[in-house]
């Protein structure tokens, strides 16, 4: 399924979420209105979309895993130094694949910046455990500590739900908290 199909999907899952319209910041965040927020991923013949009611904040992602990936591109640049004992461990306790487990770990970190309305940036957040439950346990730095706090977010939960083939991850904030 090429690109502009993908969108249409996904545009036409949030509208059938919502009854409206998508708009797009300037970041390119998807934008409905102020009584909801929206996250959209797609990749290939996948495409999903997530609506949370106000004040609450959605970031998702979907990804394929493959096990064809050189996964030592992916070391220190999407996955820390200090997470790299917690991916062996996972990825021996799941029986998968490092590539399979770098798959879920971005996964998680994209979800968590789309949430954030943020670039991804490496070392900013940590996947310090992922629970049977799926919930995922982050830590973040002290600069994305600062910027939760200055947009007033709080996370209320990360989670995380793979199979050998995808994997969707999803973060939720809420919003103007005190």
């Amino acid at each position: 399924m090429d690109i502009k199909k993908q969108r249409s999907l996904a545009h036409f899952l949030v509208s059938k979420l919502t009854g409206k319209k998508i708009k797009h910041s300037k970041t390119g965040r998807p934008i409905v209105d102020q009584s909801v927020d929206v996250s959209i991923s797609h990749k290939n013949d996948l495409a999903c979309a997530g609506v949370v009611p106000a004040p609450y904040r959605i970031g998702i992602d979907v990804e394929h895993i493959k096990n064809d990936i050189n996964a030592e591109l992916f070391l220190e640049s999407v996955i820390t130094k200090t997470e790299v004992p917690f991916l062996k461990t996972f990825c021996e306790n799941n029986n998968i694949s490092i590539s399979s487990g770098i798959a879920i770990f971005w996964s998680v970190k994209e979800a968590f910046f789309k949430c954030l309305d943020y670039d991804l940036k490496p070392g900013k957040i940590n996947l310090l455990n992922i629970l049977k439950n799926s919930k995922v346990e982050v830590g973040c730095s002290d600069e994305i500590k600062c910027l939760m706090k200055k947009r007033r977010l709080k996370l209320c939960f990360a989670k995380t739900i793979f199979n050998e083939k995808h994997v969707y991850s999803q973060v939720v904030m809420r919003g103007e908290y005190i």
